[in-house]
């Protein structure tokens, strides 16, 4: 069945909220925005990330998260992440967690890193 416009483009805001931006309305060559992204306007931490948004009923990373990673992870009370590598290939690996554990990883290390400034001066 298809998804609808306003399905993807809601998925799209309420991501690009997350990272303190917003949905690009042209994203693709013709957006005006210099950037083909699907999140524009993104706070500090994160302008540094390219991001696109996809939306799948089924993608097959997202059960072998859930049932591999994350249940032993949260067992232990910690940080579940999916490394997946393409076979033959030496740069071709993968990192993948859930997006509310990514944005806390980065606004801590951004965090902790206007810290470490403040104490250096």
């Amino acid at each position: 069945m298809p998804t609808s416009k306003n399905t993807w483009k809601d998925l799209e805001r309420r991501i690009c909220k997350q990272f303190g931006g917003k949905r690009n309305p042209l994203s693709g060559s013709n957006s005006g925005h210099g950037t083909s992204a699907d999140c524009i306007d993104v706070s500090s931490e994160f302008e540094k990330f390219y991001f696109e948004i996809r939306l799948r009923q089924n993608w097959l990373h997202h059960n072998m998260f859930k049932e591999d990673v994350e249940k032993p992870a949260r067992k232990e009370n910690k940080i579940p992440i999916l490394v997946t590598h393409k076979k033959y290939s030496k740069l071709d690996s993968l990192v993948i967690l859930r997006l509310e554990d990514f944005v806390e990883l980065v606004k801590n290390r951004s965090n902790n890193q206007g810290k470490n400034k403040k104490n250096i001066e």
